[in-house]
């Protein structure tokens, strides 16, 4: 086993800082051994057969091109739990966990109709519906791939969801009733196209890019939206929450205001950056 950590360290340094190389071996040994950090350190005596060693040869050379380790192995942890992950979809980040759990926190003491819109890996999705178990959950994404994802981590997590391929910028708001949602959330693309060259490979040469990238020139364009969309779709009293790019907390904050609603509010992330957006529809909308 030393053999083949000694291999990955020399294939991967250079290309990852030290800690992260650390962090791959012990992915990489739990996903193919089954072994725990604690194993790892003891075990560096064990002789792994040559397929295993070849698996991790192969797994060096993919994550030596900067692919992202949570494609190679095939799933990404995510509030606690396995969630399958493909190139078709955004891995899910720490960031939008917190998003998960702010809404959790929120919520937790009525039965809700929630809808995800742009739900990829359906992470939020899926963890909403494991999480709130008296609400009924759906998710909508424009991609085909993505969805198939997202029903294949709410089949392994035994929870029902109503799964729908739209487009949020482009789809037929007459077809749903007006307030059948008393919750809508969404983490849209919001990386804006100028940030991309400070981006690692990991991220633009394997991520989708409908699914990060935005216009420099319109920002809030999903945000915009879903805000509008939302004023038909929510009931009085009904909530939207987003994740945000942390350059638009304020821009946010003011284009839901203008639209009417209440309660609106920015909340920073666990690294003091403005990244969520919620608010609350009136009562008495126009």
């Amino acid at each position: 086993m030393q053999q083949s950590i000694d291999l990955l360290r020399h294939k991967l340094e250079g290309v990852y800082p030290p800690g992260e190389i650390t962090g791959f071996i012990r992915l990489i040994f739990e996903a193919l051994c089954n072994y725990t950090p604690t194993d790892i350190l003891l075990r560096k005596d064990t002789i792994l057969s040559e397929d295993m060693h070849r698996k991790i040869e192969e797994i060096a050379e993919r994550l030596s091109r900067q692919e992202p380790i949570q494609y190679i192995l095939g799933y990404a942890w995510f509030c606690d739990c396995r969630f399958d992950i493909a190139p078709g979809a955004l891995i899910p980040r720490p960031e939008t966990e917190e998003l998960v759990r702010l809404i959790i926190a929120e919520n937790h003491d009525r039965p809700l109709r929630i809808a995800d819109l742009g739900t990829g890996s359906g992470c939020i999705a899926v963890t909403l519906a494991r999480e709130l178990p008296r609400s009924r959950v759906e998710a909508w994404d424009l991609s085909p791939a993505a969805l198939a994802i997202a029903r294949r981590n709410a089949l392994k997590q035994q929870v029902a969801i109503d799964f729908h391929e739209r487009d949020i910028l482009h789809y037929d708001l007459s077809q749903i009733p007006a307030g059948s949602l008393n919750l809508i959330v969404s983490n849209p693309p919001y990386v804006l196209q100028s940030e991309s060259k400070a981006m690692s490979g990991n991220v633009l040469d394997y991520e989708p890019h409908e699914a990060l990238f935005v216009p420099d020139e319109t920002p809030l364009l999903f945000y915009d939206k879903i805000a509008r969309d939302s004023l038909t779709l929510l009931s009085p009293g009904g909530r939207l929450y987003f994740e945000i790019n942390e350059t638009q907390g304020e821009n946010c904050a003011r284009m839901l205001q203008g639209y009417g609603y209440e309660q609106t509010r920015i909340v920073k992330d666990l690294y003091n950056k403005d990244r969520f957006a919620s608010a609350v529809k009136p009562f008495a909308h126009g």
